[in-house]
């Protein structure tokens, strides 16, 4: 391995029928830091996962539900331009037309030239390698406290927050649709990524008690970004589905 090529450590989990590559790059990671705050608490996490001690019962009891089948309650089309309008109006959802995210995603199409601009989730590896805010890609996490499990596409750090990525890649009429019926999923990944960071020993890594997190869902289009607390937000208000 040459100076310049990365650090990169794989495991792969068999969770359910299908098997996830985690990836960690070690050398952005260090590059960002991993000695202090959230970044300390991610490296303590992501080196827990890489030695293989991710619990097997939340990804295969059939009491545990996958983040991915958690959905809004059913509604009309009026209703759903209605919630996702409520959100936006609050603040609660910052939509986004031009980001780093997108921008680079965009890049990355061209430079593979896949000009469809609406590539799999193998694109996902251009940003592991060539974007230098990206950590890993498939990170398991999991909740004794929600009954929930699931895979995390693209983990980041920006500007002192953790980043916690889906790719929901589709046509341009349908994102706000696609995007929408998303938040619960994505907001699952980021309430569990939150405990698995605040459960670490977080005074002796001088890290404030809880961590910064921002959920993203995001396609060459647009990127919606939203706080891990819409999780909380939404489940005690009665407007998740799937458990």
């Amino acid at each position: 391995m040459s100076s310049k090529d990365p650090e990169i450590t794989r495991r792969e989990f068999k969770h359910g029928k299908v098997a996830y590559g985690f990836q960690w790059n070690r050398t952005h990671h260090e590059n960002l830091g991993k000695h202090d705050g959230d970044l300390a608490a991610l490296w303590a996490h992501l080196t827990t996962i890489t030695s293989g001690k991710v619990p097997n019962e939340p990804f295969s009891d059939p009491f545990f539900a996958r983040a991915s089948s958690l959905k809004l309650p059913k509604m009309n089309a009026a209703k759903k331009a209605a919630m996702k309008n409520r959100f936006i109006r609050a603040g609660s959802v910052n939509r986004i037309e031009e980001s780093d995210l997108i921008e680079k995603l965009r890049d990355y199409h061209r430079a593979t030239n896949d000009l469809t601009y609406n590539a799999d989730h193998k694109i996902l590896r251009e940003f592991l390698y060539n974007d230098p805010s990206t950590i890993a890609l498939e990170v398991p996490v999991w909740s004794d406290r929600y009954r929930l499990s699931g895979h995390i596409d693209l983990l980041r750090y920006v500007g002192g927050t953790v980043e916690v990525c889906d790719y929901k890649p589709g046509p341009l009429q349908s994102t706000g649709n696609r995007f929408l019926e998303s938040i619960p999923q994505i907001a699952a990944y980021g309430e569990m990524m939150a405990h698995h960071l605040a459960g670490t020993l977080r005074s002796a890594l001088d890290a404030p008690l809880l961590p910064k997190i921002r959920c993203c869902i995001f396609d060459t289009h647009a990127c919606w970004e939203f706080g891990a607390e819409m999780f909380v937000v939404l489940l005690e208000s009665g407007k998740i589905s799937g458990f």
